[in-house]
């Protein structure tokens, strides 16, 4: 009988260390911050000005090579422009991802200098919340500066945060790129 006690007490010993020692629940996958090489803004007229694209490459990231920029196109001053924002690393465009993570993502757009430039958010996440891939910007009279363009990955969304401060936004920084801009 002591054998037998034995037996099923070390059964019902390995029985609770065999349910206790299981797999756990899958891992929460976190969206974590996009790796991006590349940014572009490409301008619209919406009048008879010609397309102005600015462009950022740092294929190898941070560290390395300097990262290039370029402008291609002249901005004129007291115009209008519909911009399109886009991103890219070294697999191509991260857009859809973007667009598909719209409440984790926002752009942000600063001026600063003598750079007169009025920017509008004219796109939104799923949440009726602003995204910033797509803008309307206006310039004013002719003069220079710099043009940052952030962005936001899982911000705080709201009425306080504007298209011009990431600082009221929280979350992490993906990506932030200082264009100089000229406007004639």
């Amino acid at each position: 009988m002591t054998n037998r006690l034995t037996y099923l007490l070390l059964a019902f010993v390995l029985i609770i260390f065999a349910n206790g020692c299981g797999e756990d629940e899958d891992p929460l996958i976190e969206n974590e911050e996009e790796v991006i090489t590349s940014v572009t803004l490409t301008l619209l007229p919406n009048g008879g000005q010609g397309t102005v694209t600015l462009s950022f490459s740092d294929p190898d990231g941070d560290g390395g090579d300097d990262p290039v920029f370029s402008t291609d196109g002249q901005l004129e001053a007291n115009a209008s422009y519909r911009g399109q924002l886009s991103f890219a690393n070294a697999t191509g465009s991260i857009d859809a991802e973007i667009i598909d993570e719209g409440v984790d993502h926002q752009a942000f757009y600063q001026t600063t200098g003598g750079l007169a430039m009025t920017l509008t958010y004219l796109d939104s996440d799923q949440l009726l919340q602003p995204l910033g891939l797509m803008t309307e910007i206006s310039t004013g009279v002719a003069g220079s500066g710099q043009l940052t363009i952030t962005l936001r990955h899982e911000p705080v969304k709201g009425p306080l945060v504007t298209i011009s401060r990431p600082d009221l936004a929280g979350g992490e920084t993906d990506v932030e790129v200082i264009f100089d801009v000229t406007v004639q």
